[in-house]
């Protein structure tokens, strides 16, 4: 269990944490972040608040309770508790080169010999993602009101289909939104690895509205192609409001689409590619009306049918892309990257059996090398511990990396 505890609360205790630790350092401006097992202190993180930082001022874990990932749990505590207070960043400025090496693993930046890491920076991600899913729900409800009662007004089915398309995405915008929340939520003990892949699974849950979307247009206009009924031809003014959607739905596909790729989120590239075709079926739309005024009622239900396919198509490239991400497909010009990287940049003359997965804008990483099997344990495991540091720091999208050390082969 973790808590917070004022320095005060150190110091009316202080014989029973100096058991924990004889140097733990009191300040009077200082909040303890303690961690307890089983009823006993275990480790604990002193940091002191300056306006809107928290300066680290040590990390403490019992010896015997080290190499248990406990000051993992511990800074992922810290972080998310000083996020909820508001604060920017967190700040080491001492010397100890192990906490340096252990604050890397969790995004910490040298910066001119401090170890920095942005809360409010690794928050915009969330904030960014979920503004703009906040304003594809009120765009696609404004788009769906004027399609649908324009369309009934005007006696254009393609403009109703399309009106009815535009309310699915609400649904889909309104699942992106919960996934950009849950998906941020911190590391813990049940999901070591973060929450991150909930953004795959909306992904692939925005594919299946679309492809159903797709397919209750295309059967209405079926019907309507083959019930025999006489056609109407439908009122100009239908034109224009499809000439708004298109406007509206390009300006939401680029903007989607640039920061699903600025923050990597694949619920929210997903989304963008819906928008896309929704410029497609808005367009089709307009040409169906044109040709049904001028030409043949009829073309405002073939366009119906042509819109379906359409969405359809994309819905359907969705759900397979998303999936691939889920599968841990893995990213062959990624892995050459590293490769590369690793024969470039150390004296290891074998790499092999590099695999990655995804997880929303992280990348977990494994891979092999082989060593003189002369070098020591404790030569190989530094090897080992600066190589995952480097890709680290070299690779923003990694998060983690497991490296397995095999002897080399004469």
């Amino acid at each position: 269990m973790y808590r917070v505890a004022e320095a005060d609360e150190i110091k009316e205790s202080i014989v029973e944490y100096e058991k924990l630790d004889k140097s733990i350092p009191v300040f009077d401006d200082a909040e303890y972040i303690i961690l307890e097992c089983n009823g006993e202190k275990t480790g604990y993180i002193a940091a002191v608040e300056k306006g809107n930082r928290f300066i680290i001022e040590k990390i403490f874990i019992k010896k015997e309770e080290r190499y248990k990932s406990f000051g993992t749990k511990l800074m992922n505590f810290f972080i998310n508790y000083a996020g909820k207070d508001k604060k920017d960043v967190i700040v080491y400025e001492g010397e100890d080169r192990n906490i340096k090496n252990f604050l890397r693993k969790f995004g910490f930046k040298d910066i001119k010999g401090k170890f920095i890491i942005d809360i409010k920076g690794k928050d915009s991600r969330k904030k960014d993602g979920a503004l703009v899913a906040l304003g594809s729900i009120f765009l696609n409800i404004f788009l769906a009101a004027i399609k649908i009662i324009g369309g009934i007004k005007g006696k254009s089915n393609a403009l109703i289909a399309d009106g009815v398309n535009s309310l699915s995405d609400v649904v889909s915008s309104a699942a992106i939104l919960l996934g950009i929340h849950f998906s941020n939520m911190p590391e813990d003990e049940d999901h070591p690895y973060g929450h991150e892949k909930i953004e795959s699974v909306i992904g692939i849950m925005v594919g299946l509205f679309v492809v159903i979307t797709a397919f209750e247009i295309g059967r209405g206009a079926v019907v309507e192609l083959f019930n025999g009924n006489d056609k109407v031809i439908p009122a100009f003014s239908t034109i224009y409001l499809a000439l708004i959607s298109v406007v509206v739905k390009y300006g939401m596909y680029f903007y989607k689409m640039k920061v699903g790729k600025a923050t990597n989120n694949i619920a929210l590239i997903a989304d963008a590619r819906d928008s896309k075709s929704d410029v497609l079926s808005s367009g089709g739309v307009i040409i169906g009306i044109l040709l049904s005024i001028y030409v043949s009622p009829i073309f405002d239900t073939i366009v119906s049918i042509i819109v379906a396919a359409l969405i359809l198509k994309e819905g359907v490239s969705t759900i397979f892309e998303t999936s691939n991400i889920i599968l841990d497909k893995q990213e062959e010009d990624f892995i050459k990257e590293i490769e590369e990287y690793v024969y470039k940049n150390t004296n290891i003359k074998n790499v092999h059996d590099i695999y990655m997965r995804r997880s929303g804008d992280k990348i977990f990483l494994s891979l092999h090398i082989r060593v003189d099997k002369n070098l020591t344990v404790y030569k190989a495991h530094h090897l080992a511990d600066a190589l995952e540091e480097s890709i680290m720091m070299d690779f923003k999208e990694v998060k983690e990396v497991m490296i397995h050390i095999d002897y080399l082969i004469d």
